[in-house]
């Protein structure tokens, strides 16, 4: 049994290092050979992103709610937060459902109730501030965009910091305080081309 759950490990870690090498169809490959052993919401995880980079829709929503559910039995509270942001993120931009969308990111906030110092937290506030965009609430959009930047900045995660500002911008932008706006845009360009973004 240990070494089987090895097997699993290992082609998950396989998984991962194509996705890290943007090698999709090896990423796929090496996804489907740990599910093939033992559905674990890590690979299906993984599976879900190799979908996404290929715009397999059907399947990157299966897998996304497969790892969901399978996380939510494990009462592994962040990896199904995680999974129900990526879930509202993705029902608007591949599908549209902006109602669909909003059921997940209120389903994610309930789950990261008390884990609000993760990273899970940070980019939940993120796709919500996109969200509030689209719903031309630009005050609440720069509020999760603060608070997404300042949960990146705690837990020295600048991806996660710079998607919160570069949030923020955008919505000051929006409102018509374009200097500020760009400004914010400015700096994550910066970090960008600075290779700070983990």
């Amino acid at each position: 049994m240990a070494s089987e759950i090895q097997r699993v490990d290992d082609r998950v870690a396989l998984g991962r290092a194509a996705l890290a090498r943007a090698a999709w169809a090896e990423a796929r490959v090496a996804f489907e050979a740990a599910l093939a052993s033992d559905e674990t919401p890590e690979a299906l995880e993984g599976l879900s992103w190799a979908a996404w980079w290929t715009g397999e829709t059907e399947l990157l929503f299966d897998a996304r709610g497969r790892a969901y559910a399978v996380y939510r039995d494990r009462d592994d509270r962040l990896g199904a937060a995680r999974m129900a942001t990526w879930l509202g993120t993705d029902s608007v931009d591949f599908r549209g459902e902006f109602a669909v969308a909003g059921g997940w990111l209120s389903r994610a906030r309930r789950l990261l109730e008390g884990l609000e110092d993760s990273p899970e937290y940070g980019w939940l506030c993120v796709h919500e501030a996109e969200q509030l965009i689209y719903a031309e609430d630009t005050v609440q959009a720069r509020k999760r965009g603060a608070e997404a930047a300042a949960v990146g900045r705690r837990l020295e995660r600048t991806a996660l910091e710079m998607m919160g500002l570069a949030v923020e911008g955008l919505a000051l932008v929006t409102e018509g305080e374009v200097e500020r706006g760009m400004r914010a845009l400015d700096e994550c360009a910066a970090a960008a081309l600075a290779g700070e973004f983990e």
